[in-house]
């Protein structure tokens, strides 16, 4: 009786694991030193210090994909983030906004 609770974890497992891959989901404040776009204006990101760099120094790129977003964020500004990244694509910005703003909608 025991077998079928654990062959069904079991499988579970294995089709998420077959299905998604690593995915990882980060919140953290991040400070924006660039933005940038492709040149046919299709892809934007900002440029930002990675937070969980030993050094601080090192830099990580995330894609925005709403325009109006990437229009607000202000280069030399230090925001609240939340990003994500499923296996070898680029990060992604899923939430931001300003340091200690309790008025947002999030």
């Amino acid at each position: 009786m025991k077998k079928i609770p654990s062959l069904l974890t079991f499988i579970f497992l294995l089709v998420v694991t077959a299905c998604g891959g690593p995915f990882s989901t980060t919140t953290s404040e991040l400070y924006i030193v660039k933005k940038a776009h492709s040149k046919d204006y299709e892809k934007a990101w900002i440029i930002a210090f990675d937070p969980n760099s030993i050094t601080g120094k090192k830099e990580i790129k995330i894609m925005v994909n709403e325009p109006m977003v990437w229009n607000l964020i202000e280069v030399n500004k230090t925001y609240l983030t939340t990003y994500s990244k499923e296996r070898d694509n680029p990060w992604v910005l899923e939430e931001i906004a300003h340091r200690g703003d309790d008025d947002t909608i999030r």
